[in-house]
């Protein structure tokens, strides 16, 4: 594991641990005094850098969960080593390189997966189902927040996008956007309006001026509905009938984000799909696509498509 900050903690270690075919081998950490993080989730080693950990490691898997300004390099390193990689999203900051990175797990045969959790979470998996392969004719889909943050359509509006990817299907065919704010690095929020080749469309909200955190998604199409409040509930309307699934009375209340997020699912996609040597659901080839129709947003908001120049987005969370 490269990287073991809040969300690896919160998300993908606790799914790991609970697996009896999986061993922690080793760890990278920036942390000086790493032995806390060893001593608490059992890795054997902890490394300084991802190229050393792979120099001394027989590894059959490698999650890179650090800030996205460092995905390209550990990602690179770790499939030049033949090792296949959980990369969180996004997958590269310029999309270049996201192509690179896909091009080359596909030339070295190894498994490329990029942490997309919404298209694993069980609301957004019930309510995509409701559609089949025409999918949904209309998806509206909104992630706001109050307060913005460096590339903020970037950073967060990108689950969105791949998800309006998903319930739509089909190749992009156009895409008017528009965003709000006076600081193109650090917008009010943005939307769009995408069609896609299969006839349906898919409409983005992510506005950073709301009042609180709220993330929802609404599919119609076939005479059914489909109305995800996230991470806990899906609405279903047939032809008249509805039908309401709650994660939390289902779990008895012990529901928690690494499972209605989908969070654990995806490990355990990923993990699937290393053992059986097939192609996951949101591969690294999937994940270039979700980008490039992200570029198309932001270059018709007006919005940067690449990092500003001696800029880079860090957390606190990583370490």
């Amino acid at each position: 594991m490269v990287g073991a900050g809040n969300i690896a903690s919160i998300a993908q270690l606790p799914t790991l641990v609970q697996r009896d075919d999986v061993e922690l081998r080793a760890l990278v950490s920036r942390r000086e005094d790493p032995s806390a993080l060893q001593r608490r989730w059992g890795f054997t080693r902890v490394h300084r850098t991802v190229r050393d950990m792979v120099s001394h490691e027989d590894l059959d898997a490698i999650f890179v969960l650090t800030p996205r300004s460092e995905h390209v390099e550990a990602v690179e390193l770790a499939l030049d080593a033949g090792v296949d990689v959980f990369c969180e999203k996004p997958l590269a900051t310029a999309t270049s390189d996201a192509i690179r990175l896909a091009d080359l797990a596909q030339r070295h045969n190894r498994v490329l997966m990029v942490g997309f959790n919404r298209r694993f979470a069980p609301t957004y998996v019930a309510a995509r189902e409701v559609f089949g392969e025409t999918g949904a004719t209309f998806c509206l889909a909104q992630k706001n927040r109050a307060g913005s943050e460096y590339r903020a359509t970037f950073e967060n509006a990108i689950h969105m996008v791949d998800l309006l990817r998903w319930f739509c299907g089909g190749d992009v065919v156009d895409v008017t956007a528009t965003s709000a704010g006076t600081d193109k690095w650090e917008e009010d929020g943005s939307a769009a309006l995408i069609r896609f080749s299969t006839g349906n469309t898919g409409v983005l909200v992510a506005a950073r001026t709301a009042g609180a955190w709220g993330e929802k998604l609404d599919a119609h199409g076939q005479m059914k509905s489909a109305e995800v409040i996230a991470p806990d509930s899906v609405m279903v309307t047939d032809n008249g009938v509805r039908t309401v699934r709650t994660m939390s009375p289902e779990k008895f209340g012990w529901a928690t984000a690494t499972d209605t997020f989908g969070f654990a699912a995806a490990v355990h996609h990923f993990l699937d799909c290393v053992r059986d040597r097939r192609e996951p659901l949101t591969s690294g080839r999937e994940a270039v696509r979700t980008q490039q129709l992200l570029d198309h947003i932001l270059a018709s908001a007006g919005l940067p498509t690449e990092e500003q120049a001696g800029r880079t987005w860090t957390s606190k969370a990583v370490q």
